[in-house]
């Protein structure tokens, strides 16, 4: 069965939350067919915001939903809480909101510094179809994936926030992932911007899928990548591919010390 994704590139406002809300509630009011949404990390701008800011750009982003059949996956956002921060991300329906967080800070960028690691990584059902989102950098931890995907997640979604002279490494890294987990992995990237150390954002974002070979991408403008996926390819694939199956089996067999 085909499921319209729609991954939103989006040229945000340095620290300019308000402006940025602004901006990607008239884009989703924009959409009109999609299954699935997804954002980037980081889209209000690199900066903490509050529980309650966070919540009404959520509330607002719910509001503007094309249908109750769209899934919107918001990017993961640095988000003050009594005694942490935390970077988190919203799955929202017209109907449901769960919370989903980044699990590693970044090291290289410093994220350790003031960000604690998160501890929510759900899988989300929408319309029979298992997702789960993996926020930046924790794509490089294959094995955050691997459990996704062996909880049922058939997309993978990747909100983050990469630098033009990373862009591909990152797609690399985003089909590896895809396919030896036969899956979608769709990640969305900010453009138009810049890290703290002057490095360009430029977009980039991506579609790959379970096969090693489907792959749809985006320029460096902003705007919207829309994908057509056939989701019956993950089946076809599996039926060849048993990466999956075999680590699975392999859970229940203890491996052999000699």
């Amino acid at each position: 069965m085909n499921y319209n994704l729609c991954v939103v590139q989006f040229d945000r406002s340095t620290r300019e939350p308000d402006i940025n809300a602004h901006k990607m509630i008239q884009i989703i009011k924009e959409v009109k067919e999609a299954d699935f949404i997804l954002l980037p990390e980081d889209w209000l701008g690199p900066l903490v915001v509050d529980e309650d800011y966070h919540m009404s750009v959520i509330d607002q982003l719910q509001n503007s939903l094309p249908s109750e059949d769209t899934l919107l996956v918001s990017g993961a956002q640095y988000l003050r809480q009594p005694e942490v921060i935390i970077s988190t991300g919203a799955f929202v329906t017209k109907k449901r909101t769960v919370f989903y967080d980044k699990i590693f800070p970044s090291h290289a960028i410093g994220e350790r510094n003031f960000v604690t690691p998160g501890t929510k990584q759900p899988v989300f059902e929408h319309r029979g179809i298992i997702v789960s989102a993996v926020v930046c950098v924790d794509l490089f931890y294959p094995e955050i994936a691997r459990e996704m995907a062996l909880r049922g997640a058939q997309i993978i979604f990747n909100p983050a926030n990469i630098p033009a002279g990373r862009m591909d490494l990152w797609q690399h890294i985003g089909i590896t992932r895809a396919a030896e987990n036969t899956v979608f992995l769709a990640m969305a990237n900010n453009t138009r911007t810049s890290y703290p150390d002057g490095r360009r954002v430029a977009g980039g974002s991506f579609v790959a899928g379970p096969d090693g070979m489907f792959f749809s991408t985006a320029g460096n403008e902003p705007g919207l990548l829309n994908t057509v996926i056939d989701i019956s390819m993950i089946e076809r694939v599996r039926y060849r591919w048993k990466y999956l199956a075999d680590i699975e089996d392999k859970r229940h067999t203890p491996y052999s010390e000699n």
